[in-house]
């Protein structure tokens, strides 16, 4: 099974472009921190980036109304593609190709809703699109 659920804060706003075939796409960045107390008792934080992209009408919905800094969940399955760097050495990345996300409003906002078993204050949109066969030479990095 290859299912990945991810909640994070969007670091920029979605790029959007279309594949070789004509897919049109949206790709963001998702930043997830892990926060705990190291054993002097401070306060210490990582931030991990996954990259991640849309197709289809979850692009489109996506990049219309979720901007930088929202609060973001989605599922998807995690994906690999490789490419050449400037040095002409392969390298492989990976990504989370989203099926399903929910909206969870703004980071900045004092009304964002945390993650709790109540439902969130502001309403979530949320979007559920049939798997789409993307061959790994059509996803954008």
């Amino acid at each position: 099974m290859n299912n990945v659920n991810l909640i994070g804060y969007l670091g920029k706003d979605f790029e959007i472009g279309n594949t070789n075939s004509g897919k049109l796409y949206a790709k963001n960045s998702l930043a997830i921190t892990k926060r705990w107390k190291n054993e002097k008792g401070n306060d210490e934080s990582s931030t991990t980036w996954i990259p991640i992209v849309l197709f289809g009408k979850s692009a489109e919905s996506a990049s219309t109304h979720i901007k930088k800094g929202s609060q973001f969940a989605c599922s998807g399955e995690l994906s690999s593609s490789k490419y050449l760097d400037e040095a002409g050495n392969t390298r492989t990345i990976l990504s989370v190709i989203v099926s399903k996300f929910y909206w969870l409003g703004k980071k900045d906002s004092k009304d964002t809703p945390q993650i709790t078993q109540e439902p969130p204050k502001e309403p979530r949109v949320e979007y559920e699109h049939p798997t789409i066969n993307i061959e790994s030479e059509e996803i954008p990095f």
